[in-house]
């Protein structure tokens, strides 16, 4: 008896793993809401604050599931390519900036520095896209959605940011922006993609890190406190 049991959880178990990838990693239904479970002999007080941790921790499907689902909601503004492509690239792209800092061709602060310009790139990318040159493009597309999009003054500034390097950026761009914020590519690979000695993608790679602080401090300059939530204000109005 006990073996049959044991067969029939083992389906039991089966089914479950199969409806949760059928409904969340086919489907792309919303995840799951939690059920909240009062430990044994827990007080009330306790538990209240436990079930308020359980339900704001959300429901876990089940191991490998679990994973592949926070997979596929970490890249959800993609709409091209499958989660594990895009995490590829990001950990390929992340190693290659690392290796640079390793073997001393960049700094730990350029490091950072890089980091930061893929990370507004990616903020650019799933908020409105890369069609940011001045601060009144940036209102004119919160008005466009709606008025809903109130940005804080460091998002704000750092979007404006992007933008200032951006355009400053010699060309061939695409390869700057190949070796930063786009394909994990590095310089050499960058430099025979585009036609141009390895010297010379190495030091486009350098110069456009180095040019982040001051972009960053001229969209600082540029707008107050005051200037942004104005225009956030008026925006939602």
């Amino acid at each position: 008896m006990s073996a049959f049991n044991l067969r029939m959880a083992r389906l039991a178990a089966a089914r479950k793993r199969e409806r949760q990838r059928v409904d969340h990693l086919v489907l792309g239904q919303s995840r799951p809401k939690p059920v909240p479970v009062k430990p044994a002999g827990m007080p009330r007080v306790e538990w209240k604050l436990e079930r308020k941790r359980q339900l704001a921790a959300g429901a876990q499907l089940e191991p490998g599931l679990e994973e592949a689902l926070k997979l596929k909601e970490a890249w959800s503004h993609k709409q091209t390519g499958t989660p594990e492509t895009h995490q590829h690239a990001e950990r390929t792209h992340a190693d290659a900036l690392i290796q640079l800092e390793r073997n001393g061709t960049i700094d730990k602060e350029q490091l950072e520095w890089a980091a930061q310009i893929a990370n507004v790139y990616r903020s650019l990318e799933a908020d409105v896209a890369l069609k940011v040159a001045s601060f009144e493009a940036r209102v004119d597309t919160s008005r466009q959605c709606g008025g809903l999009v109130v940005e804080s003054v460091r998002r704000v500034r750092l979007h404006l940011a992007y933008g200032y390097w951006r355009e400053a950026l010699p060309q061939p761009r695409q390869m700057v922006l190949d070796m930063i914020v786009g394909d994990p590519i590095g310089y050499t690979v960058a430099a025979k993609r585009y036609g141009v000695h390895n010297r010379k993608a190495k030091r486009f790679l350098l110069d456009a890190i180095n040019a982040w602080p001051d972009c960053v401090g001229q969209a600082y300059r540029g707008y107050s406190e005051d200037d942004i939530q104005a225009a956030a204000d008026a925006a939602v109005k």
